[in-house]
This record gives structure tokens, sequence and C-alpha cells, in this order.
């Protein structure tokens, strides 16, 4: 093969500018990932940007993976030119004796470097697109655990002092019109109460030789229900709406079901479930007692706003008759805060 020496230098050159482009490859890598994830680690409540820059890593890399291979290949064309012109100064790094040692014949592998800067690459790309994925997850999780009910927060934290104003009302100045009618009843009868806070109304009921199945979601005041008022009539549930979960046709149906206080901490959208929820627990001829808050709602407190209207309409679409029971003053004094008291039964 004829070569003319300026073929020569200016092939060699061109492999020799490539080989050290190709050696800042990892580092440029390593400098953007690197910034990249310092710039994600100082971005608070900016989910977007988050994204845009863990994604820029992991295509970058992925890119440059593409651009090395490309480099490899082109300097791979030069080197064999460069092999064939001066094959008597040539040296091949690939050789290897056969008494070579397991390292020599690893380092002495072919695209070795190139092997491991493309691995590199791809564990960058990797590892950002991991950590963007476990971004997304908390992140999701923080929206689901959001969307809980608020007021369980409230409750526990504020379960002894709510205990002593709730305490403090008898049950039959608070629901004049259900007292007559647990007291009059001719058998005893099975009584779920929803929101039983407490354990004030499920105590009072139970003396009267009923049974009380008492639902409440926040542990403390669970807690507190069942040291105040311990009672071989009452059962006692950690649960809410709209699922009432270990609650189902094993359970048994129940005459009466309660929710004083309760309407106003269900989500709106969770509302219409709710009700169907309850009319299947209902036993027929049995009734449901919804009390309803009505006034400024605190959302700090989980509330939400309610109407007596509203709550009738939505009632009677899921099939229920409904009876209004009477308004109510609020027994804690509050001015601003009034009651309204309603009746379900099945509808026949």
């Amino acid at each position: 093969m004829n070569v003319t020496k300026e073929a020569y230098e200016q092939n060699y050159q061109q492999f020799r500018s490539l080989n050290q482009i190709m050696w800042q490859i990892p580092v440029l890598a390593m400098t953007l990932t690197g910034g990249l994830w310092f710039g994600v680690s100082t971005i608070d409540n900016n989910a977007m940007l988050v994204t845009i820059l863990l994604l820029t890593a992991v295509v970058v890399n992925l890119l440059l993976c593409g651009v090395l291979v490309r480099f490899r290949h082109v300097m791979g064309c030069y080197l064999g030119w460069l092999k064939i012109a001066d094959s008597d100064g040539f040296v091949d790094a690939s050789l290897m004796s056969t008494s070579a040692t397991r390292l020599e014949k690893f380092c002495n592998k072919d695209k070795m470097v190139h092997f491991l800067f493309l691995s590199m690459l791809v564990w960058a790309s990797v590892c950002s697109a991991v950590v963007l994925a476990g971004f997304w997850i908390e992140r999701l999780g923080s929206i689901n655990l959001s969307n809980s009910n608020p007021s369980l927060e409230f409750y526990d934290e504020h379960a002894v002092a709510l205990a002593d104003s709730y305490e403090s009302v008898a049950f039959e100045k608070a629901y004049p019109f259900l007292a007559k009618t647990f007291t009059v009843a001719s058998s005893p009868l099975v009584v779920l109460d929803i929101g039983a806070g407490t354990g004030r109304d499920a105590a009072w009921i139970s003396s009267k030789g009923h049974t009380v199945l008492a639902v409440e979601p926040s542990s403390s005041m669970l807690t507190i229900a069942k040291n105040l008022h311990p009672s071989e009539r009452i059962t006692w549930l950690k649960s809410e709406l709209p699922q009432l979960n270990h609650l189902d046709a094993s359970t048994g149906g129940f005459d009466v079901i309660l929710l004083n206080a309760v309407w106003m901490h269900i989500f709106p959208q969770d509302r219409a479930t709710s009700l169907q929820r309850i009319k299947e627990l209902l036993n027929p001829g049995g009734s449901i007692f919804v009390s309803l808050r009505l006034g400024p709602v605190n959302e700090g407190r989980g509330m939400f706003e309610i109407s007596g209207s509203q709550f009738a309409l939505d009632a009677k679409e899921a099939g229920f008759d409904v009876v209004q029971r009477g308004d109510y003053e609020d027994l804690l004094g509050r001015a601003e805060v009034s009651w309204k008291m309603f009746e379900l039964k099945l509808g026949g």
C-alpha cells in the first residue's frame, strides 16, 4: 500500500483528535449529570422543573452513548487504515499470550475502554430514571395522603379536649326524639353508630339494652371511648365512610344507623357512595338518623359545605324516603352553628 507521509500524518492526527474527544465524553457526562442532580436537590415544589431536569439527564446520557459508539466506529476505521499503512510499526494492544492471567485478558479485550465508558453512561441514565420514578411515586403518595380526610389529624390531636365538651352534653338533651325511640322499643335493637366519637351515644343506647357497633376513624377518640364507656353490648371498630371496611354481609344488618355530626366531614364526591353503603347495611323497616351541622365550615377540622336541601335530594336519589326531624340550636353555644336532623327509611 503506497501511502504518502502527508496522508499518514493527517489520518494519524485525526485519530488522535477523535481519541481525545472520546476521553472527554465521560467527563462531560459526569459534570452534566452531577449538575442536574444538584439542581434537582435544590428545587422545592416544582414538579415540572424536577421532571425536566431528570429527563434531561436520562436523555443526554443515552445520546452520549450513541455519540460514543459513533466516535469509536470512526476511530476503528482510522485505526484499521493506520494498521494497513504501517503494519511494521503498528502496536496491537489486543494481542495476548496464551499464558496471560485473567486480569491481563480482561484489560486487553478489544474496545474495553469503550465498553466501560458506555456502561458508565448507561448507569447514569438508569440512576436518573430511578430518581425520577422515585420522585413521582413519593409525590403521588403524598397526593393520595393529602386526599385522606383531614379531620382525622385534627381529632387525633385534640381528642382529649374535645372529649370533655362532648361528654358534657347528655344524649337525651342532644337528641330528645331519639331518646324516646330507644326507650320505647319493644325489643332490643341492633344499632350502628358511625362517627361514635367518645362513645357517649353508644354508651347511652347500650344502657337501654340495645347492641351497638360503634365505628370511629380517629384512633385517639376510639381509645378514649373504650376507656370511658366499657360495655359488653358495644363493639368498637376503627373505620370510616365511604368504605366502612370490615362490615359485610356476614356482619348482619342494622335496625338503626346513626350519623351524628359526620356528614360535613365526608368529601362531597364520596357522599353518594356513602349513602349507598349505609343503605346496604340497613335492615328492612329500619331507620337512619343523620344530623347535619349548618354554619361556617372549619377547613382545619376537615369540614365541607353541606345544605339540608341538597342532602335531602341526594338521599331521595339514593332510594330513601326522607323525613325531616327538626332544627336544633347548637348545644355548645355557638351562635353561628345550627343543626338539622333527618330520618331516612328504605323506600317502599
